[in-house]
């Protein structure tokens, strides 16, 4: 008997423990900005029986912070994300970021349930991230430039906006409820919103008197808040009802790589007659090898398909505010499907191209074609397509290695530039002829850059390998060298090349000399030397060395650390001009800071 009574106990402790567990729920916080809107909530429902999870990284940056948070298995009953939104949701001075594209991936794959398909209620603190294809009052040029200063590169800017403002695609609001779909509500702005600092005390005017039982169970109150937000662009829609059930599916079976999946995409594409809603689908899929090869049978196998897809391309193609990128994304499109012969595709680039140059040169259309650089690696830059005005020549040398190759026209510009009185000009310029110049030219610039500071020298010597015989690795340190080529693997021969290192380091006394150094190793083993390269030549750094051993660097957290490194201490000597900056900021590898360092260029650098 006092066996059983045990055990009764022992189960009424489980039993509590589990009802306990329960009833704990979990306002999980993703803040990208201003943590006021999540404190509101903290005041408001903190307890034993309520936990504020954030998600988001204080230390600005994981790339892989919310993939990391679905693999931990989170699960969250309400969700806050706040922050600035623009197609992606981010902060003032900081690296993280939220791409509503990746929600929509994670979304597809099922892979994050506890984060994206639990929540009833979500709320989506930022500008627009309810907006529907309504005109509101700025145009599609005005948020290009709002976007702009906020650190977009200008291609993302241009297709966020054309996202936002033209007929063709889905809304956002739209797009939020396909990766929402099993949310009762989203709440959000239809166009500008409140700061934090203003719409934290309205959220906790509006959830005032609504027990943390009700709010988890029924949910806030809707009137309340449309009440008190009032004057705002507050919405709150409901997924089921908001979401193109059509669109989701579209998207998740394009993105698969389950032929089946696959072909029930193009099933569905086929018997579209209007294509203009799912372009975005369209552009994504690209990259899904077999989805497009299923979809170019099947452009190809039918008449009917092939001119509803031709009638698409011609629509999209003379849309008002297409960007320069996505036109160049649909001629590709076209030639992939057979539908446009790669001769007609590149005549009508090149026309695009002449168009955009015929404008003027600039820092944003410099800016946008180097965005492009995969899409002109196989153009030709010519001289008689720029305007030959005064104040754009200092935009040729970094345009001019966004293409694939440049005539001897440029090339005569470039050589005068590499003389300039201007170093910023001069250093771009010499970086633009790398494996153009010829002995009589090496000749003329060891001559005149006699008279050149010393990092300008030292910037010569690494684009064009011109150096003296002085700024050659030591006898001693190619004889070690040579002898950690012996080794029988590639961990062994780099240890010994550190030893070299060490040993000779006195030896190794310029920039130079380091990176020829770091050169020779073949294991990630060389990031520390390159880390030292940059260190103890802080006088002398210089872009090209920063940008190679950046690119050395396979971690991308560590890799764009060099790169802000680089960027500060250029910044500081006042050897970095917005062109080098732009180029700086553009090979960041996590999107975060490219949108901060974009940032940085256009707001502290000249």
């Amino acid at each position: 008997m006092k066996r059983i009574y045990l055990l009764l106990i022992n189960l009424l402790i489980v039993c509590a423990a589990l009802t306990g567990q329960a009833a704990t729920k979990k306002i999980c916080t993703m803040t990208l900005n201003s943590p006021d809107e999540k404190e509101a909530l903290r005041d408001l429902y903190a307890s034993e029986n309520v936990e504020i999870m954030e998600l988001a990284p204080s230390t600005n940056k994981n790339p892989y912070w919310l993939q990391q948070a679905c693999n931990a298995g989170i699960e969250c009953d309400v969700l806050l994300v706040s922050g600035h939104f623009g197609g992606v949701f981010f902060g003032e001075g900081v690296s993280t970021t939220l791409d509503l594209k990746e929600l929509e991936r994670l979304s597809c794959s099922n892979s994050c349930p506890g984060i994206l398909k639990k929540p009833k209620d979500v709320f989506l603190m930022g500008c627009n991230t309810l907006s529907t294809k309504s005109p509101d009052k700025r145009s599609i040029e005005e948020y290009v430039e709002v976007l702009i200063k906020n650190g977009f590169p200008r291609d993302l800017a241009e297709r966020v906006a054309f996202a936002r403002y033209s007929e063709f695609g889905m809304s956002i609001s739209q797009i939020f409820s396909s990766a929402f779909p099993h949310a009762r509500r989203l709440h959000g702005f239809a166009s500008t919103g409140p700061l934090g600092k203003v719409a934290a005390p309205l959220m906790k005017q509006a959830l005032k008197g609504t027990s943390a039982e009700a709010f988890f169970t029924n949910g806030p109150d809707v009137q309340k808040f449309k009440k008190v937000f009032g004057g705002s662009s507050y919405r709150v829609v409901e997924p089921a009802k908001e979401m193109d059930a059509n669109y989701k599916t579209l998207t998740c079976n394009a993105y698969s790589e389950n032929i089946f999946e696959n072909r029930d995409a193009i099933a569905f594409l086929s018997k579209k007659l209007h294509l203009k809603k799912y372009y975005e689908p369209l552009l994504e899929a690209t990259q899904n090898k077999l989805f497009m090869s299923l979809l170019k049978d099947a452009v190809q196998g039918s008449s009917d398909v092939r001119n509803n897809f031709v009638s698409f391309f011609i629509e999209i193609s003379n849309a008002s505010s297409l960007p320069l990128k996505m036109k160049f994304q649909f001629l590709e499109l076209q030639e992939q499907l057979g539908l446009m012969p790669p001769i007609v595709k590149e005549e009508l680039q090149t026309k695009l191209i002449k168009a955009r140059l015929a404008e003027g040169l600039s820092f944003i259309v410099t800016d946008q074609f180097c965005a492009m650089k995969d899409y002109l690696k196989n153009t030709e830059l010519r001289a008689e397509w720029l305007l030959t005005s005064a104040g754009s020549w200092q935009y040729v040398p970094r345009l001019s290695q966004c293409f694939g190759g440049y005539d001897p026209g440029i090339q005569a510009i470039l050589k005068e530039m590499m003389y300039s009185q201007e170093s910023a000009i001069r250093r771009e310029a010499l970086r633009a002829l790398q494996g153009r110049l010829i002995s009589h030219d090496f000749k003329d610039l060891l001559q005149v850059s006699a008279t050149w500071p010393r990092r300008d020298r030292l910037d010569m010597s690494y684009s064009l390998g011109l150096r003296s015989p002085l700024e050659n690795l030591s006898i001693n340190v190619d004889s070690c060298l040579k002898q950690a080529t012996s080794k029988d693997s590639p961990e062994s021969r780099d240890g010994y090349r550190w030893y070299c290192y060490k040993e000779f380091e006195a030896q190794i006394d310029s920039p130079v000399k380091c990176q020829q150094l770091a050169r020779t190793f073949e294991t990630q083993s060389v990031t520390g030397i390159d880390w030292n390269c940059l260190t103890r030549f802080t006088g002398d750094i210089h872009l090209g060395a920063c940008l190679e051993a950046a690119d050395r660097n396979l971690d991308v957290e560590s890799s764009d650390d060099m790169r802000w490194y680089c960027w500060s201490k250029l910044s500081e000597q006042k050897q970095l001009s917005r062109s080098e900056c732009l180029a700086l900021a553009s090979s960041m590898k996590i999107q975060g800071n490219r949108f901060k360092a974009n940032w940085n260029c256009m707001n502290r650098v000249k």
